[in-house]
């Protein structure tokens, strides 16, 4: 049995490969015959026969509940003409004709429509807790931290600012976080665990250095602490001066 991180491994040294070489069904075929735990016989005629072989063990016919090492498939009525390698919670590596090579894209906007579970591909289960997410604060440089749909080389879909804080949602070299409501993969070097926003500081200078950012951060207010004869004390928010009479 190949586990869904070796199918991973491997079916991600391909990426690249021109769609020449290697379709959408022997980009399977080449991950389970490679992989540690396949089996280097393995083969199949084309996707419609994969689809309808013995081969899966558990089919679903919407994109629900996606884990790594399934595999996506498209359709068109009755004819099911393409597929993929589930890699994570929303990303789907294939080979692709339109693209004209294997890449990892987008799984929820790409027309992919079933989901199945391969004999000799193992699934990995995974459930996100909320008691398990923690905090972290990025600290790049200067620039934003690129927000990608996988991890490494994956299709950037966002740019978090310095300073802001993000939910991380899954550990590791390139976790997996949350930023104002999007999702994706950022490199864990430049994550600050178990810190607040409020722990560093950022300008709107520094953000705004490139002019696709996607979130600037929110303008800092100036608050004052006045303390009056009576004994109370009041906050004024934003600029204020003392005008004498």
């Amino acid at each position: 049995m190949i586990t869904a991180e070796e199918a991973i491994r491997v079916g991600r040294s391909l990426l690249g490969t021109p769609y020449a070489e290697l379709d959408c069904i022997n980009l399977i075929k080449a991950i389970i015959r490679k992989a540690s735990g396949g089996n280097p016989k393995y083969t199949t005629a084309g996707t419609n026969t994969l689809w309808r072989s013995r081969d899966l063990v558990e089919k679903q016919m919407t994109l629900s509940d996606p884990k790594p090492g399934m595999l996506a498939f498209k359709a068109s009525g009755e004819d099911v003409h393409h597929v993929g390698l589930v890699t994570g919670p929303r990303t789907v590596l294939h080979s692709s004709s339109a693209k004209g090579c294997v890449v990892e894209t987008d799984l929820l906007n790409g027309q992919w429509v079933y989901l199945a579970r391969h004999a000799l591909i193992a699934v990995r289960e995974e459930k996100m807790q909320t008691d398990e997410m923690r905090m972290a604060v990025v600290v790049t440089e200067s620039s934003p931290l690129r927000l990608r749909l996988a991890p490494e080389t994956g299709e950037v879909i966002g740019k978090i600012p310095k300073g802001a804080g993000v939910t991380v949602l899954k550990s590791g070299d390139w976790p997996y976080v949350e930023y104002q409501g999007q999702r994706g993969y950022v490199s864990g070097q430049y994550l600050r665990m178990g810190e607040t926003a409020s722990a560093y500081d950022v300008s709107v200078s520094e953000v705004q250095e490139e002019e696709d950012v996607l979130y600037p951060p929110e303008p800092i207010q100036t608050t004052t602490l006045m303390s009056l004869d009576t004994g109370n004390c009041i906050v004024l928010v934003g600029n204020w001066r003392v005008a004498v009479d």
